[in-house]
């Protein structure tokens, strides 16, 4: 295979802590050992040679640290990536520039939900395994870049990645409203999380009744409150 391939982490790849005096925001991009829905499984391993050649600490640092996988959307600097038992573990300095802070606040504010990276499969097998049935074992990769993702539900033929139940749609539905009404983002992420609102919104009204939702965010709407 030689294309270059995302992939979502299927289990808990969550933002570890983010320090929005610092600007260091810390987490995993990958994890080990879990078969996703894709039928792969990441082996320990399969990063070292990426981040030898191409990681923060190589003579060409060149992976980068992405939001939602967009190349023109770089939100910091890695300052570490390694591996450990659990996966592909990161630092990253976030930039000062506006989407970095609104990154931040994002992030301190839980509406980050995952994490993926943006690959190429150097070396991968299949095998059958006893627990796991049939599956891809992918166990060398090439590392271009690993993105922190938002606003999945946006949208409407999105999946809600990493939203596994109501309760937990209702939850990230109440951090979504409560970003709305006391949040310090700009104009443009307002928006983005408007529309991610509505969205889940959409899906909770299709399974209960919701709360009332906020009013739409316009930067006009903004200047009257002043």
């Amino acid at each position: 295979m030689s294309e270059h391939l995302t992939k979502i982490c299927d289990s808990p790849c969550l933002i570890k802590d983010a320090d929005t005096k610092q600007g260091i925001v810390t987490g995993y991009f990958a994890s080990f050992g879990n078969k996703d829905s894709d039928g792969d499984v990441i082996v320990k391993g399969a990063f070292l040679k990426s981040i030898n050649d191409n990681g923060p600490q190589s003579s060409q640092p060149r992976i980068k640290h992405l939001l939602d996988h967009n190349t023109r959307q770089s939100i910091g600097l890695l300052q570490v990536l390694k591996e450990d038992d659990k996966g592909l573990y990161y630092e990253s300095k976030i930039g000062t520039h506006k989407l970095g802070q609104d990154f931040l606040e994002m992030a301190s504010s839980g509406l980050i939900t995952e994490h993926s990276i943006g690959y190429r499969v150097v070396k991968g097998q299949y095998m059958d395994t006893p627990d796991m049935g049939g599956i891809y074992q992918l166990m060398e990769l090439r590392l271009y870049e690993g993105s922190s993702l938002q606003f999945w539900g946006s949208n409407p033929n999105t999946p809600l990645t990493g939203i596994k139940s109501s309760e937990d749609l209702i939850a990230h539905f109440q951090k979504l409203e409560k970003a709305l009404k006391t949040g310090r983002f700009s104009d443009d992420t307002f928006k983005q999380i408007q529309l991610s609102y509505e969205a889940i919104g959409a899906v909770l009204k299709s399974r209960t009744t919701q709360p009332k939702p906020c009013l739409l965010y316009t930067s006009d709407a903004a200047d009257d409150s002043l």
